[in-house]
Formats: C-alpha cells, structure tokens, sequence
C-alpha cells in the first residue's frame, strides 16, 4: 500500500491532536503507515528508522537499528514530552540475527533508553506474531528470547537453530516482544504509562494469501486495518487499556486458533 493509496482522509483529525509520537520504523511497512496516520490524527510525528524516508514525520532521527549505540544517541537527541512510542521496525532480510536485532532488541532498548522522556499517560505500542500452533512447543525459544542481549545473537541462533529456519525468526521476536509487552506493563515505575502490543497479519501488516480468499479483503487493507488500530492504542481512547494485545489481522488469530482447538 502506497502512500498515495492509505485513505487518510477519514482519519480523525484530532485523535492525537496535540501528541507527540516517536515511531520506529518510520521508513517503511507498518511503521510508515502508522506515521502517515499518525499525521494525519494531528500528532506530531518523530521518526526513527535507517531509511531516509520523510513521509508523516515532522523529523527523522536517521540511526542504525542494529548498534545499541546508535539507538541510545537518537535517544539522546529526540525531545521530551513524549507521548506515544510505536514501536514497528522492518525485520530485514539480512538472517536470523539481523531479524531479532531489528524486531525485538531495538524496539525493547529504545524504550528502556527513552523511558526518562516519555510524559505521563504515554502510549507505548510494540507488535507482536500471530500465535500459530508451534506457540506452546516454542515457549523455551520464548523465554530464552525474551531474556535475550545484544552480545548473544550469534549463540541464540545457534542454539535454536534458526539458520534452518531462518522466517522462525520473526515469529520468535514477535512472541517475546508480547512477552515483554505482558511484563512490562505491571514493572514500569510510571503505572500511567500504558503499554499494549498489537498483532498485524505480517510485519507490513498485509494479508496472507489465505485470508484474502477467506474475506475478500484485498491483501493491502491489512495495513490499513493495523495502522487505525495502532492509532486507537495510542489515543486517549485507550486509557487505562495496558498488556492488552489488539489482533488486527483480518481474523488470522482467530483462524489460527478455532482451527487448532477444534472451534
């Protein structure tokens, strides 16, 4: 879905007027709608992304999101009185390592080094995986990437044997990040700041091929459908909603799940 194309024009203009949002991952997928819609809702938008791409930011914060370096000094230079933070990278097509640097490092360390800037009553949003069926056999991968740190990528991955299956990956970020977001939200020492996940049918938040036979829906309104989503999580319309995880994959986790339980 292009730029051109996201229908921006029944966006509430005043749903997050007056707000300031950082989004990781501006530059492309998921992150770039969420900051076109963001936009168009009034915030003000910073992006943080390694493309250079400026559309519905009012400033991009160009860093490396594989070097926890580079992310703390965008932490640095961004402003205070933060009051959204979406976190939704692009994965990367660079393996296994660069998925979980991108997807699950980044994202967790970003907030951990912006928490002093965030306002009170921020909106934290991270994304999450669809819970496929390999979720209850894959809760040791779980745990141990939850627990994961940056100088233990190569070892993770070796140890879970993700060079076979290197798309595993994402699905791995995706189930930690929704561990995370599950204990984060009762250990924040600021309890007004709300943190919920969201799950999209993919990371771009398009729809698999599956669905869009299902539905009819075309593949691209996924993305339209995680990004309002996203905006409704970080407008005070969510208040008071945290450890939520809001599933705007055009009924792909409900699919996933009467299927295995015999619904």
């Amino acid at each position: 879905m292009t730029a051109a194309s996201l229908p921006l024009a029944s966006v509430p203009p005043l749903l997050l007027a007056g707000k300031r949002v950082v989004v990781l991952g501006s530059g492309s997928g998921l992150g770039r709608a969420v900051a076109l819609y963001a936009e168009a809702a009034g915030a003000e938008v910073l992006g943080v992304d390694d493309r250079k791409l400026f559309d519905g930011v009012s400033a991009l914060y160009h860093t490396d999101l594989n070097d926890p370096a580079a992310l703390d000094a965008a932490a640095h230079a961004l402003p205070d009185g933060i009051d959204g933070l979406a976190l939704l990278p692009d994965p990367g097509t660079g393996g296994p390592e660069l998925t979980l640097a991108r997807s699950l490092l980044a994202p967790r360390h970003l907030t951990q080094a912006l928490a002093p800037k965030l306002a009170h009553g921020a909106a934290i949003l991270a994304c999450a995986t669809p819970m496929h069926g390999t979720w209850q056999a894959r809760l040791g991968e779980t745990r141990a990437a939850a627990a994961l740190r940056w100088d233990d990528l190569g070892g993770f991955v070796a140890r879970w044997g993700l060079l076979a299956e290197p798309d595993r990956a994402t699905r791995t970020a995706g189930w930690a990040m929704l561990a995370w977001v599950m204990a984060q939200c009762h250990n924040r020492a600021d309890r007004s700041i709300r943190i919920n996940a969201l799950t999209p049918a993919s990371h771009d938040g398009r729809l698999p091929p599956d669905i869009v036979a299902a539905s009819g829906q075309d593949a691209a309104s996924g993305t339209d459908t995680a990004a309002r989503a996203a905006l409704f999580l970080l407008s005070d319309l969510s208040l008071g909603l945290t450890g939520a995880n809001l599933a705007a994959d055009g009924g792909l986790s409900a699919r996933i799940i009467t299927s295995l339980d015999g619904l």
